[in-house]
Parts: structure tokens; sequence; C-alpha cells
């Protein structure tokens, strides 16, 4: 792999170009790299075969479960790549997210209320009806960034 940097006083905008053969696990660590310091307003999911790209507002929540991680929009989840601790960390510059449990991350501006569960732990419903379990261990957090 040979790397190539151009410096040049007059650019406006810095672009970083990866030209590959096939996608492998130093390329995709080297986007992530350069990825994770401009946060992203969308997300790149996958359903049926078909790429799409998906407004980080229009996604309820982020979910882990059965080894993958799928955005929820609407009635409708998706795959996606990028691991719920990478959204984690753009928390800080995009507000949106919040854990809630140790496999899922809300956005704030889809929560529409809680209620109480079996076991004493609290429900989320989100307001395109779906709805998550929040883990005691994040509740004072939830608490302290919504009050």
């Amino acid at each position: 792999m040979k790397l190539r940097v151009n410096v040049d006083p007059e650019t406006k905008e810095e672009i970083v170009s990866i030209h590959v053969k096939k996608m492998s696990e130093k390329v995709e660590q080297i986007c992530r790299i350069v990825e994770a310091d401009e946060p992203k307003n969308f997300i790149t999911v996958a359903k049926d075969g078909r790429s799409y790209i998906l407004p980080l507002d229009r996604v309820s929540h982020l979910i882990a479960e059965g080894g993958k991680n799928y955005a929820v929009s609407g009635k409708e989840k998706f795959y996606f790549r990028e691991t719920l601790k990478y959204f984690e960390k753009q928390a800080d510059s995009q507000p949106l997210f919040i854990r809630i449990s140790k496999y899922c991350l809300a956005n704030i501006e889809w929560m529409d209320y809680f209620e109480a569960g079996f076991s004493g732990n609290l429900i989320l419903r989100f307001k395109n009806g779906w709805k998550e379990s929040v883990s005691r261990k994040y509740v004072k957090n939830l608490k302290e960034k919504l009050y």
C-alpha cells in the first residue's frame, strides 16, 4: 500500500481519496479514522441487498441484536456496520443519541414516554411505536440528560 500526501496551501477543502482493488480490514480502519474526525448527520444502512443513506434525525434508536447492529426508522430495521460505541463517541458533537442499555442507543427527539415495566425497570416508548427497556444502570444518566 502506497501513501501520497499532496500539501497545497490553495486547497479550500481537505479531501481523502482512497483507490483500492478491494475492501480490506485495513482500508475500513482508515475510513473509520477519517470519518471519526467529522460527525456525520447520516448513516449508511442496508436492507434486502440494497444500501441506503438514512438521515440520523429519522432514526429512532440503534440496537445490537444477534451480533449485528440495526438502525430503526419508522417501522423498519436496517443493518449498519458501525458499532454502538461509535455513535456514543459521536454524542459529544451530536447529542442526538443516549445509551439506555448495553444493546441500545435512543434518539432523544424520538422518545415519546416512559412506563414502568414488570420487574421495576423502565420501558421507553418511541413515537414510531417501538419500545425498548431502559437498564437500571443507565437511568441516572438518562435523567441527567433529559432534566
